[in-house]
C-alpha cells in the first residue's frame, strides 16, 4: 500500500485488501474462495430424512422424539407432537434457534461478507454475525438464539465455531453448552460442502458428524417463510393438538423419480 497515504486511509483500506486477497499488497496470498450469494440445501436422495441430525445419536425423550420422527416419515404419516409434551404454538412461534443447519428444506440461505465479518442470513429470520477479524471465542457467553461465532479462513476452507446457543427448540436441539463446529467447503463454482460437528454431551451420546450439499442460487428471489402456527385453524387452540388426518390417501402415487 502507498506509504505516502495518510495513515488512517491505509488502516481503513486494509480490511479491503484482506478480504480481496490483493496480489499488490501480498504477493503469493490469493483470494479467499466466493461463498457470497444465496444457497439452496440438496435434499438426500438415499432414503435419508428430509431434515438433517436426525440421524445423531440422541439420548433419552429426543431420542424417542426423533425415531418416531423418522418412522413417521417412512409411513408418510407424521406424529403429533402434542404427544411428545410440545406445545407448537410457543415452539414454532420464536424466533429461529441455530442448531446446527443454517438452511434448510423450506428456506435458502444467504453469505454476506462485508470487512472483518460474515453475516449469514435465511429465510425464517435466522441472522448470524460471523466476525473473520481473528478473533477468538470468549471463556463465557451470554445464551442467545444464534449463539456466539467466529470464523477464520484454513486455506480454502472457512471454519466457523459456535457457542452459547439456546438449548431447546424442534424438531432437535443439542442442550446447553453444545458446540458446533463448520467446515464450508466450495467444491466447484456453484457447490458448497458444510461438514458440521455437534459436540453436546447433554444430549448426544458423542460428537457427532454430519455433512450437508448446497447449490447456489444466482437469481433466488427472497420469499419470507415462517413456521409459525399461531393462526392455524387445524391446531386445536386449548391443546395444541393436530385436528386434521394428515395422512395421505392409500392411492397416492409415488413422487417422480427426479
Amino acid at each position: 500500500m502507498n506509504a505516502g497515504l495518510p495513515r488512517w486511509v491505509r488502516v481503513a483500506a486494509l480490511p479491503l485488501l484482506l478480504m480481496a486477497g490483493s496480489a499488490d499488497a501480498q504477493p503469493g496470498v490469493t483470494a479467499p474462495p466466493d461463498l457470497s450469494g444465496w444457497w439452496v440445501w440438496v435434499t438426500p436422495q438415499n432414503g435419508a430424512p428430509p431434515f438433517p441430525f436426525l440421524d445423531a445419536p440422541l439420548k433419552g425423550d429426543m431420542a424417542v422424539l426423533v425415531r418416531t420422527m423418522r418412522d413417521g416419515f417412512a409411513r408418510a404419516k407424521l406424529p403429533d407432537l402434542a404427544d411428545f409434551g410440545v406445545d407448537q404454538r410457543r415452539a414454532f412461534c420464536r424466533p429461529p434457534v441455530f442448531a446446527g443447519a443454517s438452511g434448510n428444506v423450506a428456506a435458502a440461505v444467504e453469505f454476506l461478507f462485508t470487512p472483518g465479518r460474515l453475516t449469514i442470513l435465511n429465510e425464517e429470520g435466522l441472522v448470524r454475525r460471523v466476525p473473520l477479524d481473528g478473533s477468538t471465542l470468549p471463556a463465557t457467553v451470554e445464551e442467545s438464539s444464534m449463539g456466539t461465532s467466529v470464523g477464520r479462513w484454513a486455506g480454502r476452507t472457512l471454519i466457523i465455531e459456535t457457542i452459547g446457543t439456546k438449548g431447546d427448540g424442534v424438531p432437535v436441539a443439542f442442550g446447553k453448552g453444545a458446540r458446533f463446529t463448520e467446515r464450508l467447503t466450495l467444491r466447484d463454482t456453484d457447490t458448497l460442502e458444510i461438514a458440521v460437528r455437534i459436540v453436546a454431551p447433554d444430549v448426544l451420546e458423542r460428537p457427532y458428524d454430519e455433512v450437508m450439499t448446497y447449490t447456489r442460487d444466482r437469481r433466488h428471489v427472497f420469499h419470507e417463510v415462517t413456521s409459525c402456527v399461531d393462526n392455524d385453524p387445524s391446531l386445536d387452540a386449548q391443546t395444541g393438538r393436530q385436528e386434521l388426518d394428515l395422512t395421505p390417501p392409500s392411492d397416492l402415487p409415488p413422487p417422480p423419480a427426479d
